[in-house]
């Protein structure tokens, strides 16, 4: 008599190689594509380098630029792009300048003790 051959009924589970999560590779990729967007259509830092709009932005500011925002309303201070130089202007010179607005200036970040919205100041003798 010869023995019954020994047949497994149930197949062995297929081993899986590698790793079910993405590549360090694929999610830099997707990082740098994400924030080339956000800087490119939405928003973008600027560094003030002149003292054209004190005392509300001072030399050496930095802030951030909403670019959806091409209409600069009453009280809003429009970063301009005049032939190529960006220009801090309030919005009511900015209208007038025939110069494309980039954006409106909405939050300050640095430094840090200003930290907030940026409000325009108004100067002059109250009556």
């Amino acid at each position: 008599m010869s023995a019954p051959t020994a047949t497994d009924p149930v197949p062995a589970p297929v081993a899986r190689t590698g790793s079910r999560r993405p590549g360090a590779l694929i999610v830099l990729a997707v990082a740098v594509v994400t924030a080339s967007l956000v800087r490119g259509l939405l928003l973008e830092s600027y560094h003030v380098p002149s003292a054209g709009q004190a005392p509300t932005l001072e030399p050496g500011d930095r802030v951030l630029v909403l670019k959806t925002d091409h209409r600069a309303e009453a009280g809003d201070l429009a970063l301009v792009d005049d032939d190529g130089a960006l220009r801090v202007l309030p919005s009511t010179e900015a209208a007038g300048s025939g110069a494309d607005v980039v954006g409106s200036i909405v939050w300050r970040f640095w430094p840090l003790d200003r930290l907030g919205p940026v409000t325009t100041t108004r100067t002059g003798v109250a009556p």
